[in-house]
């Protein structure tokens, strides 16, 4: 059942408005547009309706109370409608349902149920196949009507979807099928996939084989490339030696030479800087004879250009004495025109003066007459308003009578009937105060009971919190430890796994090592070096690296065990290994000076050696390979150390960066990471007891988390237990309380009921006297107006022909007026002529007078401007002269500069001679010494070509490159072997590095993509079989529906027409989900045809029965009627209302109505009003009255 709407903001219900509804009928009425149809447009709103169209609006903001005249507008519009679901139709654990949608002018739309923020997907599943929903048939209009009557199928088929239920099926098929859409479009793009892999295996394949031919073919060809490589350097070396002593006899001749040829230079350079002195003094001599020249050149210029600004000023001064006689003669001029001007000036001021004075009696005469004209007008338009008032006021008195003899008559009549509610009223208080009081009782023993399981509910809550948590972090501890070991496990097995096949080692090693342990001869053959050394973690880099290829060396105990295991290398063509026979090692030491210099160095860590440790045995082994070799931090302390030391031992640092005894280098980046050779023993040893430890502490944590379980097992079925018993009280606590509150709701209804009759009683007893005294009032104002009416008719009259008369004699005055003003206008204008020419004439002389003052200053300046230029000729003339004598001493002197440096310039010659003797001697020395330098820097340039290519080609270092190196029968054999595997190698062409791994990821790959592809087909299949089963479960219940619905229908319609008969049938598909609805109907008196061919009020009356054998069949919470009888004559609305009557014992009915017949069914009317415009109000009003506004 509807509870209530509460409409804000919504269209024209701008304030908060609650309309509350009750069992039976309930009917909307008001004039047209007055907002009826609003509440029903509310209800379709808040349930979810998104057609803007269907709500009668444009855009779904329309919605929004937009303002009036006087009202602003709203800033959203929001509705809540109450539910009352004691009888559980919709699917939610509530006794009452609240669904509230507000909507803003930005477009934000908020959903809530029972105040809770919620989807709109929630309103339409809480309500779907209800009959309340938008596509349902509770709600009824002119629209939905039409969507019955019209020839669209789909229209009309929602509405026998909805009653057969199916809304529901119908939604989960749609989702069903977007599903399976969206599995097929995950298949294609799998098979699509699938087929690129497919096209990708074959050649990644063949790439793989390629790879690791060629991995094997590159290994080779380095081996046999690094031992020729090896050879060459070797060679190097030699030829290097013999050229450092041929350098050094070469650099003692060279520097004899150099000497006697620097002395020589010395006198040469003096004699050269004598002449360089004498040759400035002679530019500066020359420099100074030409300045004296242009000096005087410059000073004739100077004297002409004098001379002809002379000239040029007198002709200015004559030239400013003719316009200033020009000025002169105008100034005179000037004056007679003002004087001529000024004299018709005053003839026309006395014209304008007599004027003024004609204008001015003209006006006052038209003030005199304006002034009682419209007196004389206010005095009739005074006459005419008072007419009018008082005939408006006795027509109003009249009505006003009128309205007093039947609203006293009214009044007694509701006195009589007020008397006898005051008396129900009264009995069903009583009855109901009792009932209340007993109810009160039952509540407070069930509160108090409910707060305490609450009490118990909330301790045993916040226990299983505390204990889940405890679990839940034991369970995490527990998870932390078990990654932990599975981890450390993971690493020491892969670290037993690598000892085990000695991983890392060369293959000869490993060769012997397998055969070793097969032969169980571990006793004679203790393994590589690298596996029996012990070595810190922060020494592990400088360690390996100081050990380079000696790592792979096999420590064993004597000489003949060694060869024992090179035969059988060379037997087996296992490769090259070398071995240390612990009886036959020279252990290599430093000796006491070189660790005394080295102790305090920067960055000292000590001796490799002896920072290393190993079993006793292998101590000569170990100081053979590391007893001449220091470990600093840095490679700056490297190379420190090395010259404190002379260079006495090999130094490594920590980074792996290494100084040899010779002076050399080696460092920087590595391509690859160390092969971790060093210390795995000691790391898998450390990592199992690791593992111990944390399966020790897994232990106890798991006994822990059984204990935290079982205590938690415990709490949880004593807490659900007591949350049980909770439910049932608070459902029971929930129901008794509505009922109370419907009981205190009841109550207080009927008191304010009964207050309102006492109150009306009294208040109708008072207004039937005043409204007797004031028809007595009404009657002698009536009488006494009419009299004053009929002498103001008269007077009227009269003001009027009296208005006339003025009205002329005001015409006449204001013609002249006018005449005059525009006789002054054309003066006025011909005086301001004048005054603007002599004001033009005053602006020219004034123009002239400052020229002629101007004109005396620029003479004045022309003289002063002749007189400095007299002066100025006579100061030249005087510094020509000076500048003559001083030209000619500075001729004489630079005579005599010029003839010592010719004797200069001689003995400089002599002395290069000298000089260049020496200097051929030094460069044919020079020649040879560099020659032989270059000769020096190609060697070394060649041997340091063949370490960067060892580098470049191979990532080998000089001493890394040693351990590759294997036996050759020649060098030219070699070099054979090493060109060919060259051809093989680029035979193979590119080769993709990463193809095996590639090829086992696409195979991996590859596999995943074809279960996942059974997967997914796996499931299209069941979604298949789900959507075949949803729809013959819909044709099953739509079927059964139809059939129902057809048989109410043909009922309904006999009903409604007395007689008759209708039908509904399925057409054009076999399919009941697919097929269209036809409906065809015979009145009483006609032939059997389709729905069109009826009459308007024939249809209309169908489409309502139609609507009645749907509710007939499947009822719904509430029917809302929107004036769906509005083409229906008075016979049929009163058919219509006596069939709503029929069922309201089991439905309520919302009616908006205009009809008398429909308004006569109701139980409760509602009256909507604008009492402001645009504005919608509610107001109560009583059946009579209603009645009363529908004739």
């Amino acid at each position: 059942m509807l509870k209530s709407v509460e409409i804000q903001g919504f269209k024209s219900f701008p304030d908060p408005t609650l309309i509350e509804f009750h069992d039976g009928i309930t009917a909307v009425v008001g004039p047209n547009g007055a907002g009826k149809s609003n509440i029903a447009d509310a209800i379709r709103w808040v349930l979810g309706e998104q057609s803007a169209k269907t709500l009668r609006g444009g855009r779904m903001e329309d919605v929004v109370f937009n303002g009036t005249a006087q009202r602003r507008p709203v800033s959203f519009a929001e509705v809540t409608l109450t539910l009352d679901n004691k009888s559980g139709i919709l699917p939610i654990d509530y006794p009452t349902v609240s669904i509230t949608r507000r909507y803003f002018r930005s477009g934000e739309s908020v959903y809530m149920i029972n105040k809770t923020p919620c989807r709109l997907k929630d309103i339409t599943r809480l309500i779907m196949d209800t009959g309340i929903g938008v596509e349902g048939y509770s709600i009824v209009g002119q629209g939905r009507v039409n969507e019955i009557l019209s020839g669209n199928a789909d229209d009309r088929r929602a509405i026998f979807e909805e009653a057969s239920g199916i809304g529901l099926y119908r939604t989960r098929k749609v989702d069903s099928l977007r599903r399976l859409e969206r599995s097929e479009q995950n298949l294609l793009r799998v098979d699509d996939i699938l087929n690129e892999l497919h096209q990708r295996e074959a050649p990644l394949r063949k790439q793989a084989e390629d790879a690791r031919r060629h991995l094997e073919l590159r290994n080779r060809y380095r081996d046999i490339d690094v031992t020729l490589t090896m050879k060459q350097l070797e060679k190097y070396e030699l030829e290097r030696a013999k050229g450092e002593d041929d350098e050094a006899l070469l650099h003692l001749d060279l520097e004899e030479a150099r000497k006697e040829r620097d002395e020589a230079r010395h006198a040469h350079r003096a004699a050269i800087e004598r002449s360089a002195k004498l040759d400035e003094a002679l530019d500066e001599a020359q420099a100074a004879i030409a300045s004296f020249s242009v000096e005087e050149t410059q000073l004739a210029g100077e004297d002409a250009l004098l001379r002809e600004k002379l000239e040029s000023s007198k002709d200015a001064s004559q030239r400013l004495l003719e316009e200033k006689n020009r000025l002169m003669v105008r100034l005179v001029a000037m004056d007679q025109e003002m004087a001529d001007r000024e004299k018709q000036k005053h003839m026309l001021e006395q014209r304008k003066a007599s004027l003024e004075a004609a204008h001015r009696e003209a006006r006052q005469a038209l003030e005199v007459v304006d002034a009682d004209y419209v007196e004389s007008g206010q005095r009739l338009q005074e006459s005419i308003r008072k007419r009018d008032v008082l005939g408006e006021h006795i027509a109003s008195s009249q009505a006003l009578l009128q309205e007093k003899r039947g609203e006293r008559q009214a009044l007694s009549e509701r006195l009589l009937q007020l008397e006898q509610e005051k008396k129900e009223l009264d009995d069903d208080c009583l009855e109901r105060r009792a009932d209340l009081n007993q109810r009160d009782e039952a509540l407070i023993k069930l509160r108090t009971r409910i707060e305490l399981d609450e009490q118990r509910a909330d301790q045993a809550r916040e226990l299983t919190e505390s204990l889940r948590n405890e679990a839940a972090v034991i369970d995490q501890k527990i998870a932390s430890v078990k990654q932990d070991i599975d981890k450390l496990t993971y690493e020491a097995d892969t670290l037993e796994r690598l000892e085990e096949v000695y991983e890392g080692y060369n293959r000869p090693v490993k060769l012997v090592m397998d055969e070793v342990n097969r032969m169980k001869k571990r006793h004679k053959v203790f393994g590589p070096l690298a596996s029996l050394l012990s070595v810190p973690e922060e020494l592990a880099l400088a360690i390996e690296t100081s050990l380079g290829g000696a790592a792979n060396d096999l420590v064993c105990d004597t000489r003949a065990t060694a060869e024992q295991w090179i035969d059988w290398l060379r037997t087996t063509r296992g490769g090259r290994a070398t071995f240390l026979p612990l009886d036959a090692l020279y252990p290599r030491t430093l000796n006491r000076d070189i660790l005394n210099m080295a102790e305090g160095a920067s960055g000292y860590l000590g001796v490799a050696a002896e920072l290393v440790t190993c079993a006793d045995p292998v101590i000569p082994a170990l100081r053979m390979a590391l007893g001449r070799t220091m470990v600093v931090r840095t490679l700056r302390d490297a190379t420190m150390l090395s010259d404190r030391i002379n260079r006495g031992c090999r130094i490594v640092s920590l980074q792996g960066d290494i100084v040899n005894p010779s002076g050399s280098m080696t460092g920087g980046f590595m391509p690859t990471k160390p092969r971790g050779l060093l210390g795995r023993p000691e790391r898998i040893a450390s990592k199992r007891a690791d593992i111990k430890k944390l399966e020790i502490q897994k232990i106890k944590q798991d006994e822990a988390l059984d204990r935290a379980r079982q205590k938690l097992n415990d709490v949880a079925r004593d807490e659900e237990s007591l949350l049980r018993q909770l439910a049932d009280d608070r459902r029971d606590l929930l129901q008794r309380s509505s009922e109370k509150e419907g009981l205190e709701e009841t109550l207080r209804r009927l008191e304010v009921l009964l207050d309102a009759r006492r109150n009306e009683t009294s208040t109708t007893d008072e207004r039937i006297r005043k409204i007797e005294e004031a028809e007595l009032s009404l009657v002698a104002t009536i009488t006494d107006d009419r009299k004053e009416h009929e002498r103001l008719v008269q007077s009227i009259e009269k003001l009027s022909e009296e208005s006339r008369e003025k009205a002329d004699l005001r015409d006449e005055k204001r013609d002249t007026e006018i005449r005059l003003s525009a006789s002054l206008d054309a003066l006025v204008e011909q005086i301001e002529t004048f005054e603007t020419m002599a004001l033009e004439n005053d602006h020219e002389k004034m123009e002239a007078t400052v020229r002629l003052t101007s004109i005396d200053r620029e003479f004045a300046s022309q003289n002063e401007t002749l007189d400095r230029i007299r002066r100025n000729l006579e100061e030249n003339a005087i510094k020509r002269e000076k500048t003559k004598i001083d030209h000619a001493k500075k001729e004489l002197e630079y005579k005599a500069l010029f003839e010592e440096r010719d004797n200069v310039t001689a003995r400089q010659q002599n002395l290069l001679d000298t000089y260049e003797t020496a200097n051929e001697r030094v460069t044919t020395l020079f020649a040879a010494y560099e020659k032989h330098r270059s000769d020096m820097t190609r060697l070394k340039e060649q041997n340091d070509n063949v370490l960067n290519r060892l580098w470049e080609t191979h990532g080998l270092t000089k001493v890394e490159a040693e351990s590759h190196v294997v036996e050759v029968d020649s060098i030219r054999q070699a070099t054979i072997e090493r060109n060919a595997l060259k051809k093989d190698i680029d035979a193979l062409g590119p080769i993709n590095q990463n193809a095996v791994a590639d090829y086992e990821a696409l195979m991996a790959r590859l596999n995943h993509m074809e279960e996942q592809r059974e997967d997914i087909e796996s499931a299209a299949e069941k979604l298949r079989i789900i959507v075949e089963e949803l729809e013959q479960s819909m044709r099953e219940q739509f079927s059964k529906t139809f059939h129902d619905i057809n048989q109410n229908f043909s009922q309904v319609f006999s009903d409604f027409f007395s007689g008759g008969q209708a039908e509904l049938m399925l057409e054009g598909d076999d399919d009941v989900l697919e097929a269209e609805i036809g409906i065809r109907a015979q009145p009483p008196g006609k032939k059997l045809q389709r729905l069109s061919l009826l009459s308007g009020g024939e249809r209309c009356l169908t489409a309502i029965a139609l609507i009645f054998a749907i509710l007939k069949l499947k009822p719904t919470p509430f029917c809302l009627f929107d004036e769906v009888e509005s083409a229906l004559d008075d016979a049929n609305v009163d058919r219509f209302a006596a069939y709503v009557r029929r069922y309201a014992w089991k439905m309520q009915f919302i009616l908006i109505t205009h009809r008398k017949g429909t308004m006569a069914a109701a139980d409760r009317l509602y009256g909507i009003t604008m009492q402001e415009r645009g504005i919608s109000r509610v107001l109560s009003m009583q059946l009579s009255s209603a009645l009363s506004y529908g004739d």
